[in-house]
């Protein structure tokens, strides 16, 4: 009878605590039936043993003296022999290395309005399924952020406010391999107010800046893609000067917006606009209050308004 043997593997190294919360991962995992994965390009040491004897585990040497600790640089199946002592036959030990990580996907389970790029419009109380699918160590866990809060373990977001949610997520399978994290914005509730980030205009000017193109762009391509929406352009200013003229400002800020998607092809009975001058700040900087530049820039804003759908 020939003697069982025993693959017994360790790792010199452990992966460094990943960004943003991401889980520590030994790079090593032995599914129910003691299949072994390791993480592709993890430096790994192997040793073999008998059966009842796993404590005299002899390390599988190399006339290579660059073989231990052991690479294996490329993802798919590989094979390590040993010879046994006693038969004189070699005994094959199959490792599976996985340098792929999982991919991630998000799926509404109901309420779901639009969806164009980065950008999700729900209903209020519309339910999301975390998924991720990874070919061979298998998905460990998929992680989630709302609004920059810590990652944790989430299989299932609940979207229960009219609001807008910044929601980032990433999946790591059995062995470390980390996803790409995705990002994107949910809004929900047809009123829902969403801010247009970097969004420039000249000094005590409605002339938009080049830099504000790009982010236009984004809310253009919504518009291209679902014809049948409408929105309203709401700008406001910070409270220094007069109020009445920072109310003309915002309005005619907010028209040339409209103006733009216009000019972009956007039928004009799509599009409302509305200033709001100083009336409406996010933040303590009202008149008198003496504020940073950081908070006065908070104030001037550009908004987008998603008007009812019939």
């Amino acid at each position: 009878m020939i003697k069982k043997i025993y693959l017994k593997i360790l790792l010199i190294t452990v992966l460094p605590p990943f960004a943003m919360g991401q889980q520590k991962n030994t790079g090593i995992y032995v599914d129910s039936v003691g299949q072994v994965y390791v993480q592709a390009n993890m430096p790994t040491y192997y040793f073999v043993a008998p059966d009842k004897n796993q404590e005299s585990r002899i390390l599988i040497t190399s006339k290579d003296p660059k073989a231990n600790p052991m690479y294996f640089d490329g993802n798919g199946t590989h094979y390590i022999k040993v010879q046994d002592a006693e038969t004189n036959k070699l005994v094959s030990f199959k490792i599976y290395a996985d340098g792929i990580a999982p991919k991630v996907s998000l799926n509404f389970k109901n309420g779901l309005t639009l969806y164009s790029g980065k950008k999700i419009f729900v209903e209020v109380g519309s339910m999301a399924t975390l998924t991720a699918k990874d070919n061979l160590s298998g998905v460990k866990e998929v992680f989630a952020s709302i609004d920059n809060s810590d990652f944790t373990p989430t299989k299932t977001l609940l979207f229960d406010k009219g609001r807008y949610y910044k929601v980032k997520a990433y999946a790591m399978d059995n062995v470390g391999n980390i996803s790409d994290t995705l990002r994107f914005g949910v809004i929900t509730a047809i009123d829902s107010i969403v801010k247009i980030n970097n969004i420039y205009f000249d000094t005590n000017s409605a002339k938009l800046r080049p830099e504000s193109k790009v982010e236009l762009e984004e809310l253009l391509k919504v518009l291209e893609d679902y014809p049948e929406i409408k929105i309203e352009i709401r700008a406001h200013t910070d409270c220094r000067g007069d109020a009445t003229y920072n109310l003309n400002l915002s309005e005619i800020r907010a028209e040339s917006v409209v103006n733009y998607f216009i000019y972009k092809g956007i039928n004009p009975s799509r599009l409302k606009f509305k200033g709001y001058g100083d009336t409406n700040p996010l933040n303590e900087c009202v008149k008198g209050v003496p504020c940073t530049d950081e908070k006065y820039q908070e104030n001037r804003r550009v908004e987008f308004k998603l008007l009812p759908i019939k």
